[in-house]
């Protein structure tokens, strides 16, 4: 099935994950291991929801003030 038939996944792999926020997967390893991200385990894998990246997102910006 695909997209259209079932909507969005829900859960991400650590390389879905990285594609959404551009990344690589490895990133989100990391920041799973240090714990800066929520997962949820399954079996032996990790995976995050969408709304977690976006959370990450917004409570890491950054605002830069210029001179």
């Amino acid at each position: 099935m695909n997209d259209t038939q079932i909507g969005p996944k829900l859960l991400l792999s650590a390389a879905e994950a990285g594609d959404v926020m551009g990344v690589d997967e490895t990133t989100i390893r990391k920041m799973w291991c240090a714990g800066d991200l929520p997962f949820i385990r399954i079996g032996r894998g990790r995976k995050v929801t969408r709304q977690w990246l976006e959370d990450y997102i917004e409570t890491h910006k950054e605002w830069s003030r210029q001179p």
